[in-house]
Formats: structure tokens, sequence, C-alpha cells
């Protein structure tokens, strides 16, 4: 691979053309619709509409060539199904490097069959039961294994050699996918699924230590995150400290447990791991202390302007939040004043953040499972170079205010998770197991409840879905 050819080309070509990967969505209650809303309004929609000039669109040709495999598609059109698209006339942005790849290397072309977010899992099964060959879907939290079990998702290990060049960068996060030895996911990158938003000025105006300080020196943890708010909180004043819709989900792994694990391909209850115990107790010591912003004040809702107005002290939220212009965040901080960091971890376990796979669904009676494949990968090269990164970073200063320190704040974000991955698998084995399981033991000890009668109270039944599915997935072979 000519590493050099490829910056180079790579970068004068994400110059004019520069797309934020899609936000990955959650089936967790209020989580799921706060996500969705991100990627229906645009909140990570290119930042250029400029088109390709002769010498650029010669710049895209050399990067696949020096990175991409010389094959010829006879399919050349790849059927994609979701609640958005990825061509560049309907989300209002400019097309995607890795588009302009496949379209000049392989001739490829995305056709977009559109759905809602409501309806996606029902348009998706019409259309598969109604072969219309559909070849891939956006992966998502609740996709699987329940997915596999219901005839929507096929694996890919006859198109994909996680040994080869481009495939090793995410062969990693795959695993987290292998049901019964098989790859179900067409995994093209990590991304955090929540960071902690700041205003320095709040934190500096009370005398507090930095978190990205803290964080860089190894001390951000849930002691220095707690003690803060402690001493911060004042609901008499107008105080809040913690916000959002992610901080239940986010807190809830970052002892690196949840009520399951996935072994040789199958599935275990952990329901007594001394991480999952430690996550909930923590939990509930942050409700005792009033360190929730209680939403039932606020018909329900997040209050991020208070970030901005220095009477919140940490939103937990995607880090698309902030990509956008300074006067749409809803946090209401000064361009020169937002920070990012990591969402704090147990001190006393190993490091672990809830992270989202970037990439995409295999469907059962693809027509084109080869040209979904080559699309994916060149999704995977238009994302490797740092030369290229360096010119998206000086887009987000341009477009949107982020500053060199923001900028650093975000990619350890990014860095942390692809080095202590942690993904959930319990909001893909079905909606029931969510309600009676993962909602009950994990999300109760945030409004008051008790985690330990929460998880004897649903122990029974979660291993009662838990057998069915891995009975099901043994069934499929």
């Amino acid at each position: 691979m000519n590493n050099i050819k490829l910056k180079r080309a790579i970068a004068l070509t994400s110059a004019i053309v520069i797309s934020s990967a899609s936000v990955g969505c959650s089936s967790d209650g209020e989580q799921e619709n706060t996500t969705a809303a991100a990627e229906s309004t645009g909140a990570t929609v290119s930042i250029n509409t400029e088109k390709l000039n002769e010498e650029e669109q010669q710049a895209v040709n050399e990067a696949a060539d020096s990175m991409l495999e010389d094959t010829e598609l006879e399919n050349k059109t790849v059927k994609w199904l979701a609640h958005y698209d990825l061509n560049p006339d309907t989300r209002g942005g400019s097309k995607s490097v890795a588009l302009e790849m496949f379209e000049s290397k392989y001739g490829g072309n995305i056709q977009y069959y559109p759905t809602t977010w409501d309806n996606r899992w029902n348009d998706l099964s019409t259309s598969v039961l109604g072969g219309d060959g559909i070849d891939i879907f956006p992966f998502e939290t609740s996709a699987l294994p329940k997915g596999i079990v219901s005839g929507m998702f096929v694996p890919t290990d006859d198109y994909i050699d996680l040994n080869s060049d481009i495939w090793k960068n995410t062969a990693e996060y795959m695993e987290l996918f292998n049901f019964g030895g098989k790859h179900y996911e067409i995994c093209t990158g990590v991304s955090p699924e929540a960071v902690v938003i700041y205003s320095r000025k709040t934190i500096e105006e009370n005398g507090y230590d930095d978190p990205w300080e803290l964080y860089q020196k190894g001390e951000w943890n849930w002691d220095s995150f707690k003690g803060m708010m402690l001493d911060f909180v004042d609901p008499d004043s107008g105080r809040y400290g913690l916000d959002g819709y992610y901080y239940q989900k986010a807190i809830g792994t970052s002892a690196g447990a949840s009520t399951l694990k996935l072994t040789n391909g199958k599935l275990e209850l952990d329901l007594d791991n001394p991480a999952l115990d430690k996550e909930m107790q923590f939990a509930e010591e942050l409700y005792a202390n009033g360190l929730f912003l209680d939403k039932s004040l606020f018909n329900w809702s997040e209050q991020a302007y208070m970030m901005g107005e220095g009477n919140q002290l940490f939103y937990f939220c995607g880090a698309w939040t902030l990509e956008s212009a300074p006067e749409l965040w809803s946090t209401k901080i000064a361009a020169e004043d937002a920070e990012m960091v990591p969402v704090p971890c147990s001190p006393d376990f190993e490091q672990a953040y809830s992270i989202i796979p970037d990439g995409f669904l295999l469907c059962k009676g693809a027509e084109n499972p080869e040209g979904a494949i080559k699309y994916a990968e060149c999704c995977i090269a238009a994302s490797l170079d740092e030369d290229a990164k360096a010119i998206s970073d000086r887009k987000r200063k341009d477009d949107y205010g982020w500053t060199d320190q923001l900028l650093e704040q975000y990619y350890s974000c990014i860095d942390a998770a692809k080095e202590y991955p942690f993904y959930d698998l319990g909001y893909g084995i079905s909606d029931d197991y969510v309600s009676a399981v993962n909602d009950y033991v994990m999300y109760k000890p945030f409004s008051g409840d008790s985690y330990a009668q929460g998880k004897e109270g649903s122990r029974d039944v979660a291993k009662v879905y838990v057998d069915e599915i891995n009975a099901e997935l043994e069934a499929i072979g």
C-alpha cells in the first residue's frame, strides 16, 4: 500500500468533500428517540456542498487504487433500506468520500429505499419476505441478535476476510457480534456512545480541577466526577449536576458489565458480575445525593441550556451534539468554553466505554452482497487517513467553532472507545427483555429503586429469554 499517495489523495478530496458518519441508534427508551431525532434533523450532515473538479476526482481514484482491491462488480447497485439516505440529494450535504470511492473504483451506486424510524422494522420485514433484494440496513443496538432469529440478517463471513489489510482495522469489533462462530455486523469503525460535555468557564468559576486535565493524569473517574457534583449541586439555588438521556447506559456500563455477556458465541446472564453491582451501587449513590436533574420538574425533558448559564455541571450526549454552528448548540455554551471528556470509569475496575459500532447489517436475500461489502470497504478506507482527519478538523473549527483542545478531546474519546470498548447486547434480545430485565435492573437505580431487588426479581425471566434465544441461534447453526 502506498500510504503517502493515499494520504495526499484523501486529504485533497476531503478538503472539498467531507461527510460525518451517521449517528448510531439505540433502542433504550428516550435515548432512542433523541438519536433518531439527531439523524432526522441533520445534526451530522456534511459541511461542504461543493462538487469535485477533475483534479479532485483523480485524487479519489488514486486513493481507491492504493487501498482497495481491483475487481469488477457484476452488479453495481447496492440496495439500502433506512430512515436516511447515503446519497447527498436528500441529506442536504455533499457526497461522502466513501461514496466517491465506490463510484469511481467500482462504478457502484446506492439505491435508496426510504422508510421512517417508527416503521423501519416493518418495512424491512416486508422487503425481505417480499424478495426485494435489499442488501444493507443500518446497524443499531436493537438489531442483534433478534434480527438473526427473525430471519432479517445473515452472516458476513462468506464475503469478508477479517485478516485482510482493510478488514483487520475493524476485525476486533466484529467479534462483538460473533454468534455461534459467525459474524453478523459489517463494522466500519467505532464511536463512543456518549461523551461528557462541560463548560470550562463553569469549572474555573467554581475552582474545580478541569476534568480534561484529570483525565490526562488518569484521575478522571467516578470519585472525582461525583465529588464535583456534590459541591456544586443546590436545587434550591437552581444548580444541577447531571443531565441528558445518555447517562444511564453510559454510567451503567462504565465498569465493563451489563446483564449479559457473550462467551464462545453464546449469550450468558451476567447478573452476578461484581462490576455490575458496582455500577448500580454508584447509580444509587448519585440518586440518593440528588445529583441527577429531576426531569419531572421540567416536563420530562432535558435542560441542556443550563450549561451555558453556568447552572448545570455535566451533560451526557453524543459528540454530534456539538457538530453544528455554536448558536444552535442545545447547551448554549460559548464555543471557546466548550469541552469534552470521556465518560468517567470506576476506579476499581478496568476502564470501559459504551460504544456504537459504525456500519451495516447484511440482509437475508441480499441481491448484491459483494457490492455491499465493497462499499463498506470504501467507508473504512475513507476514514483511515491522518491527513484527511486534519482537513476535517479544520472544517470543524471553521464551521462548528471547535477549538484545538476540543478537537484533541474528541479524538481522545474515540481512542478510549476503541481501546476499551464495551457493548451491551441486552438491547438486541427483544423489546420484552429490555422492559423486563435491562430497564428493570440497570435503569431503576437512576430513579431511586433498589438494584438488588430488581436483579433478583428479573433473574428467572431473564434466564428464560436468554435460553430461548440461544436455542434459536443454535437451531440456525
